[in-house]
């Protein structure tokens, strides 16, 4: 620059310089080093007009100052220096190397060094060194270190601000003892006064920034109002405009535009658009936490996730439109639209594209997997794990599904438990284990049913037995599972055109290899109509409860009926047993009195005669006894049974010995058992005392 403007200069007074040879028309045949505008001597080339000195050249020993402009460099004893424009460097005593070009350019300056000032009063006040203004007013009133301004009216009240670059119009304006900041573009900073170490690119961006620090603004209108706060960055076009708080993080198109919370991380257009006091929350998408105003404790990541929210807090939504329409607590959305039209429900989680979709007001729900508890809408205490699990229909509370495909056949069913895929509950109330393919369930011990005598009342004795036992009718049987079908009109899968969808390969092969099994059991009408018949309350039967449910029949329940029914024969049977025992005693008195009635009584043949029907024992050999004796009996021809009992001598029986011969006979008797003493033994015919001896054991 000091080049160009200097030929100008010489070009347009050469003919001042020298009268003879140069001429006011124009000259002709100069060539180079040879003909010059100019010195000889060490003396400096003056500029006169009006015979006032405009400039001068001074290239002096240890000089070399150039000036062009009405006292330009007026009092200059410093050396290096370029002034040009009126009164450019005016004060300039013994300041060197400094450049000013402009009307007042650098006009205090005396002993600074170093400066560079171009435009109508850049660095007008400036008395310190390093520093560089470019533009009208640039840098106008600084006496601050290491600054550079380039753009009009640039740091222009800056005083003792130090380490400051400004670029643009009215760009750190304001600034006075600001240090290490850095604004580029219209109006940056222009109100900063002591805030330092801002970063600013973009028009107008941080614009109203006095005493706010650490912060990076880039974009036009970025934290356009903020003040005082603190550790902000904003990137994006109006990004955080409003803001006034502090640790603000916002990335993207007016992302956090109202803010006045604090710890917020935005990133995305419109990302915490109307957010102003709610603090630690964080939104990564387009639009994401969009509404929201003072909910705190909020997670967003997923273009419009929780965009409606306006003062919900500890939400976390994750995935395209999750929690879209949230205004409430402590949910947990993780999945494209999931939880999407929830506003006040609370305590959900929801995980799978689209899970809890339609829930609304409902609270305490869980739902994993894709379309999982879809159409619910404001019930609680839900769980759903697995794909389209509990999706067909709206819901009542506590109902659990686990396993894909999981559901109920009609809406507003609780308390219901379906575990496996494809299980289909039918009725409130109701636990379903396997679908209709299931060939066996099971495990290694019985199910226990609760039995505590102390939870129980109207406890009645009046079960029936075989009344019930004998209507029964054993069947065996197919399962016909296109009538199940029929019957339950369970929810069907469709494809995305809402056709219904085939069944697996799997899942054919598995029903039609059920449909083979031949079962035995009951039909559980036939069931209900006996018991119905002996006015019998039948738990065992698991009756419809509406008309697309199904008979059941809990077989563990018949085991009741049928011990009812062994202690009504074992009843039977003692009575039985103890009429025969009486016929049978009174055929045995008659068949004895028929054998009296035959007896010879004359002589020893009488007697012999007498012991033959009556029975009788010989004295035991040997006796007294130590290890075994033998005892002789003899039997009468006709007799139902006998035996003969030891006792001890309190006529307690220790021994029986039944008899079968007739007639004559003995037995063997093991006394090894025996204590050394006294004993009998006694001959009982058809349970009546026929004869009795003593025998004596020893040790």
């Amino acid at each position: 620059m000091k080049k160009v403007l200097l030929t100008v200069i010489i070009v347009s007074t050469c003919v001042f310089a020298n009268a003879q040879s140069w001429s006011l028309t124009g000259n002709s045949g100069t060539t180079q080093g040879t003909n010059f505008l100019g010195t000889t001597d060490a003396k400096t080339l003056t500029f006169k007009v009006n015979n006032q000195q405009s400039a001068y050249i001074d290239f002096a020993a240890g000089k070399a100052n150039t000036s062009f402009g009405y006292q330009a460099l007026n009092a200059g004893t410093g050396s290096s220096n370029a002034a040009f424009g009126f009164k450019a460097s005016f004060s300039n005593t013994t300041g060197k190397n400094n450049t000013a070009a402009g009307a007042y350019a650098l006009y205090f300056n005396t002993t600074g060094y170093s400066n560079i000032a171009v435009g109508i009063g850049a660095l007008y006040r400036n008395t310190v060194s390093n520093i560089v203004g470019i533009g009208d007013s640039a840098l106008y009133n600084n006496v601050g270190f290491g600054n550079t301004a380039t753009g009009s009216k640039g740091l222009y009240n800056n005083t003792s601000g130090s380490y400051n670059t400004a670029n643009g119009y009215n760009t750190l304006f304001n600034n006075t003892n600001g240090i290490s900041n850095t604004a580029n573009g219209y109006f940056t900073l222009s109100n900063n006064t002591s805030g330092s170490y801002n970063t600013v690119l973009g028009s107008t961006a941080l614009t109203l920034n006095t005493t706010g620090s650490y912060n990076t603004s880039v974009g036009t209108n970025s934290l356009y109002r903020n003040v005082s706060g603190t550790g902000n960055t904003a990137i994006g076009y109006s990004a955080m405009y409003y803001n006034t708080a502090s640790n603000i993080t916002a990335t993207g198109y007016e992302a956090l535009y109202n803010n006045t919370g604090t710890f917020n991380v935005a990133y995305g257009a419109y990302s915490m658009y109307n957010n102003n006091s709610g603090y630690s929350n964080a939104a990564f998408g387009n639009s994401s936490l969009y509404s929201n105003t003072t909910g705190f404790y909020n997670t967003a990541i997923g273009p419009l996730a929780l965009t409606s929210n306006y003062t919900g807090s500890y939400n976390t939504a994750t995935g395209y439109r999750a929690l879209y329409t949230n205004n409430a607590n402590y949910n947990v959305a993780n999945g494209w639209e999931a939880l999407y039209s929830n506003t006040s429900g609370v305590d959900n989680t929801a995980v799978g594209f689209a899970a809890l979709y339609s829930l609304t007001t409902g609270q305490y729900n869980t739902a994993v997997g894709d379309n999982a508890l879809y159409n619910t809408l404001d019930s609680y205490g839900n769980t759903a794990i697995g794909d389209i699990a509990g999706a067909s229909y709206h819901n009542g509370y506590y109902n659990c599904f686990i396993g894909a495909n999981t559901d109920v056949n009609a809406a507003d069913y609780y308390n219901v438990i379906a575990l496996g895929h494809g299980t289909i509950c039918t009725a409130p109330s109701q636990a379903r284990i396997g679908n209709s393919a299931t060939t066996s369930i099971g495990g290694y011990v019985n199910w226990s049913n609760i039995s505590d005598g102390r939870a129980k009342k109207n406890i009645k004795q009046n079960v029936p037995g075989l009344a019930f036992i004998n209507k029964l009718q054993p069947v065996t049987y197919n399962l016909d599972l296109e009538a199940v079908d029929k019957i339950i009109q369970g929810p069907q899968r469709k494809d995305s055109t809402g056709k219904i969808m085939a069944l697996s390969k799997v899942d054919a092969n598995a029903r039609a290899a059920k449909e083979k099994i031949v079962y035995t059991g009951f039909i559980a009408q036939d069931v209900e109509k006996t018991a119905k018949s002996l006015n019998y309350d039948f738990s065992g039967i698991d009756a419809p409860k509406n008309d697309k449910d199904m008979y059941g029949l809990r077989y563990a329940e018949f085991v009741v009926p049928l011990v009812k029914a062994v202690q009504e024969l074992s009843k039977m049977n003692d009575v039985k047993d103890s009429a025969i025992q009486n016929l049978q005693q009174q055929i045995n008195e008659l068949k004895a009195m028929i054998v009296s009635g035959r007896s010879i009584t004359n002589g020893q043949q009488s007697m012999v005669n007498s012991q033959q029907s009556a029975g009788a024992l010989a004295q035991n050999v040997p006796n007294p006894f130590t290890n075994s004796t033998s005892i002789s009996y003899n039997l009468p021809a006709y007799y139902s049974s006998a035996k003969i009992i030891i006792t001890d001598k309190n006529g307690t029986a220790l021994k029986q010995i039944s008899l079968n011969a007739k007639g004559k006979g003995n037995v063997q008797v093991d006394a090894s058992t025996l204590a050394a003493g006294a004993y009998q033994y006694s001959l009982y015919i058809d349970g009546r005392l026929a004869d009795t001896r003593q025998m004596i054991a020893t040790k």
